[in-house]
């Protein structure tokens, strides 16, 4: 006998026994006060009642071996227990022969897909560096010289890479000097095509040109990077998902 019948089992015993006392603590008061027999009123109805209970439990008997007998399926909601598992067996295997088959081909198709995208990324970047230099040299050509450009775009290089211990000072030339405001906006321009945070297009600036930026500090530089002032480098913000400069454009804001 499992527990819970066992429980089910005690339950009944207590709704009984409890049942007992009370109506023998009834009779005991209606026959010593009131002198009634309630024995005359209920012997007959719980005769009936113990009738009725025998009755209902061989027709429940009766019904379940009838039903057994002929296997009947009675459950309109649910399924039954056999079919129930026997389906989900069936959709177990079946997903794990979808999975064997299919395996592989997602994982090859994966990695296709990833090195596809490395690739495409690899010439995009490749496409942004062009951009960059052309735009530079085109930009800075008034106030460098050729040899200072070569280092400004590998400044630019190593800011791509993180690698800015290895920047290089440059000066523009004594005639015809950079200024703050242009060399601020070349940072946020280069910047943003590279996707390089605040900090570190100030300090890329300040490396690169310690002399023109001798009396701003990076955290002013960070600050002040995409400001209107009028400069001889306008900001060139790049159009939504492009990377490529207004060349065509800007030249005539420079001053």
């Amino acid at each position: 006998m499992t527990n819970k019948t066992q429980i089910r089992t005690q339950r009944i015993c207590f709704v009984l026994a409890l049942s007992v006392i009370t109506y023998t603590a009834i009779d005991t008061y209606l026959s010593a006060y009131h002198d009634i027999d309630v024995m005359k009123i209920m012997t007959p109805v719980i005769l009936e009642l113990v009738a009725t209970i025998l009755l209902c439990g061989l027709l429940q008997r009766s019904f379940y071996k009838w039903i057994t007998k002929y296997s009947i399926n009675l459950s309109f909601a649910q399924q039954s227990p056999i079919v129930l598992g026997a389906a989900t067996e069936t959709k177990a295997d079946c997903t794990t022969e979808i999975q064997a088959v299919e395996e592989p081909s997602v994982l090859d198709n994966y990695n296709a897909m990833l090195e596809n995208f490395k690739k495409k990324e690899a010439e995009r970047q490749v496409k942004i560096m062009d951009a960059i230099r052309e735009y530079v040299t085109i930009k800075t050509a008034p106030y460098l010289s050729k040899e200072a450009i070569a280092t400004l775009i590998a400044n630019i290089e190593y800011m791509t890479c993180n690698q800015s211990d290895l920047y290089k000072p440059i000066r523009s030339n004594i005639d015809n000097p950079l200024r703050s405001p242009g060399l601020r906006h070349l940072a946020w321009n280069v910047g943003e095509r590279l996707n390089v945070p605040l900090v570190k297009r100030a300090e890329f600036i300040k490396a690169s040109f310690p002399h023109e930026l001798v009396n701003t500090t990076p955290e002013y530089l960070r600050l002040n990077l995409r400001d209107t002032v009028t400069s001889q480098i306008p900001i060139d913000v790049p159009d939504k998902g492009d990377f490529r400069f207004h060349l065509d454009t800007d030249n005539n804001d420079s001053q």
